[in-house]
């Protein structure tokens, strides 16, 4: 508590106040407020014949405000801004003694968006803000990455549709994430300016004809730093001779033609094989071995610190070691693809270890000189239920664990004893990152962590520890931790592809959250981890999450009693996409009034119908959210009209109302979307939309939510939302409008049985666990 008839920063008495706001039993005196200002505390003047006489200690002081005033204005402020600044204080203080009312501080959508944290989808949500303002504000402190035009605008801009805002844009992002829809042209800055400032550039996967194009307008990229592309096959050696020769490579900073998933056992490898010449600016290389090499031998890239590889053979790995100029490497991530073992079983299993993976890896560890590196990942290969390459003799090579910062495993068939090992031998006083991502560890591999005070993100996604070794993981010490991801494998469409649990349950929920180290904890992932309600609402007291995946659990309905749960001040982003939540789910969900920062939910792959629909559109969050993600759920006419009409999803930017063909209650192919969907007047503020049926095994599309007449008569009418005009003129259709084609769906359905498959899955994977431990 403050002491009177003493001076005090301006600081120390707004926190007092902020903190304590009863106690403002004193006067402020002292000269004009300023944020690095001291003031003094003393009693309330007296009055004798209408003259006021201040307390001895301020005698002569101004009289600046009473404890009441000074408490007032510092609750109105932090109410109306929660990260004021002192400044801000001051100037509502100056406010008040001027006109005798509280300052209006809420800040503008523009203000609002800028103080929470940079994303692809807050800059989308930036530009919608600044549609009609006069001028954008600086951007400099946002990545280029996150500047990113989403694929409904990169289609508009092909329909010759702009926006005013793509002066801001800095990243594009070709390869389409929807089924259905096409990838789309690499857009001609010679004729198209508003790509002009674009730095990075991905052109997605099997691209070749994106990097023709590239290499065409090669000169016209002056801003472009940054070009990713993989996939490619000896067809594109063309493309990429072309490019290599162009002065655009010298003016990239990164160049990533691979990537440590691609397919080179099917498809051979363009090489890349620039003359000499100046040196470029490259700091970091996605390549083949045989290319890395070659690049770092020609003096080409005097830079580089960045390297992402992978390695086909024992002898190209020992070629590469003996690159002196991988000593200036700070970041690899490298893949060994030197054999392979051709089982791939549909049923859990430890995977493959190759041989000749392990004697590339030692001989590459061997004679690389590695000594700046501080950042390592090596990766294996995914197969159908297991992995594929380095086992522990290759993982017992990597000889430069102790120095680094970062490190990544994954897809390696290794085990609990190699990876305790591994947490052996690296630094717990240097580690801030650990991915150690299906790996085959169980609750033996969470007992071998101690204490770790740096580690910042931790990743054990995709195994099969327990509500055991959860525990044991709460037990660690851990006290920097604010990312935790473990996740089992949540696979693609619940129709065709069912999760692979990391059964840590409830019990291993409810240790994690009781753990010191959930204390700083932002981001967390328990997706596909057998979690029912009793983990749920455990879950949701912690008090500073900014992201929580719950998706694919069982949980099958959302208790009233977490209404106001704490986590609704801090989160930003929640999935509870597939989790058995239906009509009575969402309205007890939507009974939550205030979520301060929620800006996305996804929903995907419920039970919601029409009544969950109109408790989302009367939901007092839904005016502030972004994204909204209703993928295959069972909303009838009745609701969807509702939800649009409601006038209430003003800033939405995202909406996704598709169905899988397979959705037993999914809309008839030829039925037309109530016409409220594609009213301009309904969710002003989408920039994409999603809507129609499509077929996720097989990525088609069979209607696009309108019969064709109406669907060509929508993208040829000038007043048709810009949005949906883009996402109809840019369909990869396999149109079935025909009666005939509809089935009897109920046998597809995932939904039938769900409890009882959760429960396989979870069983499943426990009787997996067991059996590793006996290897």
């Amino acid at each position: 508590m403050l002491q009177k008839d003493r001076a005090h920063s301006l600081r120390d008495i707004i926190a007092e106040l902020e903190a304590h706001p009863e106690h403002d039993d004193f006067c402020l005196y002292g000269d004009s407020l300023t944020a690095d200002g001291h003031y003094h505390l003393a009693d309330y003047p007296q009055v004798e014949d209408d003259e006021e006489i201040h307390p001895e200690s301020a005698q002569h002081l101004d009289f600046l405000y009473s404890g009441e005033q000074f408490a007032d204005v510092v609750r109105s402020v932090s109410r109306q801004k929660p990260s004021a600044s002192t400044e801000d204080y001051v100037r509502a203080l100056d406010h008040y003694a001027k006109h005798d009312t509280f300052l209006d501080l809420t800040p503008s959508a523009v203000e609002q968006i800028l103080e929470g944290p940079p994303s692809k989808l807050a800059f989308r949500a930036l530009c919608a803000a600044l549609d009609h303002a006069d001028s954008p504000p600086d951007l400099a402190s946002w990545p280029d990455a996150v500047r990113e035009a989403p694929w409904s605008w990169l289609a508009a801009l092909d329909s010759g549709r702009s926006k005013p805002t793509w002066p801001l844009v800095r990243s594009l992002v070709l390869e389409p994430t929807r089924s259905g829809v096409r990838k789309l042209p690499l857009p001609d800055p010679r004729t198209q300016p508003e790509v002009r400032g674009v730095t990075h550039l991905d052109l997605g996967s099997y691209a070749g004809d994106q990097l023709a194009a590239l290499a065409e307008t090669a000169a016209s990229w002056a801003n472009l730093r940054s070009v990713r592309v993989d996939g490619l096959t000896d067809e594109d050696a063309g493309s990429l001779a072309e490019l290599a020769g162009t002065r655009l490579v010298a003016q990239l900073e990164s160049l990533d033609l691979i990537s440590l998933h691609d397919d080179v056992r099917n498809f051979e490898k363009p090489p890349l094989r620039p003359v000499a010449g100046p040196p470029w600016r490259l700091r970091h290389a996605g390549l083949r071995a045989s290319d890395l090499a070659h690049l770092m031998r020609s003096g080409l890239v005097p830079d580089l610190r960045s390297a992402a590889v992978l390695v086909l053979s024992a002898e190209e790995a020992d070629d590469l070691a003996r690159c002196a100029e991988l000593a200036q490497l700070e970041r690899l991530a490298i893949g060994f693809r030197c054999g392979m073992d051709g089982r791939a079983p549909f049923e859990p299993h430890f995977g493959n270890v190759i041989e000749q993976d392990d004697e590339a890896c030692a001989a590459f560890f061997a004679h690389a000189d590695l000594a700046n590196l501080r950042s390592l990942a090596v990766r294996g290969t995914q197969l159908p239920r297991g992995r594929e390459g380095l086992g522990a003799r290759g993982v017992d090579a990597i000889g430069v664990l102790r120095q680094l910062t970062e490190l990544t495993l994954e897809l390696l068939p290794i085990g609990d004893d190699t990876i305790a090992a591994v947490l052996e031998e690296v630094d717990p006083e240097r580690i801030e990152k650990l991915v150690l991502t299906d790996l085959v560890a169980t609750d033996r591999t969470a007992c071998a962590f101690g204490s770790f005070p740096r580690l910042r993100h931790l990743d054990l996604s995709r195994n099969r520890l327990g509500p055991a070794g959860a525990r044991q993981l709460a037990a660690a010490r851990l006290p920097a931790l604010e990312h935790l991801d473990l996740s089992g494998r949540k696979g693609d469409s619940p129709y065709y592809e069912h999760p692979e649990v990391q059964p840590i349950g409830d019990l291993g929920a409810e240790a994690l959250a009781a753990s010191p180290n959930a204390a700083k904890l932002k981001h967390l992932n328990l997706a596909a981890t057998g979690l029912g309600v009793d983990g749920l609402v455990t879950l949701m007291q912690l008090p500073e999450l900014r992201s929580l995946d719950l998706a694919r659990n069982p949980m099958g309905t959302w208790p009233a009693t977490l209404e106001n749960a704490p986590i609704w001040r801090t989160l930003r982003t929640l999935d509870v996409s597939e989790c058995g939540l239906d009509d009575d789910a969402v309205e007890a969900l939507t009974a939550t009034s205030s979520a301060p920062v929620l800006r996305g939910i996804s929903l995907a792959y419920n039970s919601i119908g029409s009544r969950g629909a109109r408790a989302l559109a009367a939901w007092p969050v839904l005016p502030q959210l972004w994204e909204l993600n209703l993928h295959d759920n069972v909303i009838g006419d009745d609701g969807l009209t509702d939800l649009a009409t409601s006038a209430a999803a003003q800033h939405l930017l995202e909406l996704d109302l598709e169905q899988d063909c397979r959705n037993a209650r999914a809309r008839k192919y030829g039925a037309p979307l109530p016409p409220d969907i594609a009213d301009p007047a309904s969710f002003p503020g989408l920039d994409a939309i999603f809507l129609g049926i499509v077929d996720e095994y097989h990525g088609a599309r069979y209607s696009s939510g309108f019969p064709p007449s109406a669907r060509e008569e929508l993208a040829a009418t000038s007043t048709t939302r810009p949005e949906l005009v883009a996402f109809l003129t840019h369909l990869d259709m396999d149109e079935l409008d025909d009666p005939e084609h509809e089935t009897d769906r109920t046998g597809y359905d995932f939904r039938t049985d769900r409890a009882a498959k959760h429960a396989a899955f979870t069983t499943e994977a426990r009787a997996f666990a067991r059996t590793i431990g006996k290897r």
